[in-house]
């Protein structure tokens, strides 16, 4: 697409209101992008502490249906911010995402005493986490 032609698109945008359409960026600039945004990380945070409790205790599970609506609510906003199928799949598989997470999740189960290994730390705080109605919480159920 030439200069001229972009401009013209991003002219024909503003002028009827409408958002012009989003550059081409490398997969490194939208990994950082969608780490940064607070909602799509929170939402991812929530989303990895639920997974992890439930692998690990086996009295809670996951409540299939709310996470699955979880899921596609997260996909489908960072659809609407212009990304692409590929680019939201590229961005949860990148090394650079599973290691922060792993990191912060890894964090927060140390500061509310879970220990790898010991299903019963895990179960423990599932259990607060479901008493506590948090967004992780949400996303499991106590058999």
């Amino acid at each position: 697409m030439s200069i001229k032609h972009a401009a013209f698109g991003a002219v024909v945008a503003a002028t009827l209101g409408i958002a012009a359409p989003v550059q081409a960026t490398s997969q490194e600039e939208i990994n950082a992008t969608l780490q940064a945004d607070p909602q799509i990380w929170r939402d991812l945070f929530s989303l990895a502490v639920a997974d992890e409790i439930r692998k690990n205790c086996e009295t809670i599970e996951a409540r299939t249906l709310r996470a699955t609506g979880f899921v596609l609510g997260l996909y489908n906003e960072a659809r609407s911010r212009g990304y692409s199928r590929q680019e939201i799949r590229a961005f949860q598989t990148a090394d650079s995402t599973e290691t922060r997470m792993r990191a912060e999740v890894m964090a927060y189960f140390a500061e509310h005493g879970v220990r790898e290994g010991a299903p019963d730390t895990y179960c423990a705080l599932g259990l607060s986490e479901i008493a506590a109605g948090s967004q992780a919480g949400e996303l499991l159920r106590a058999r």
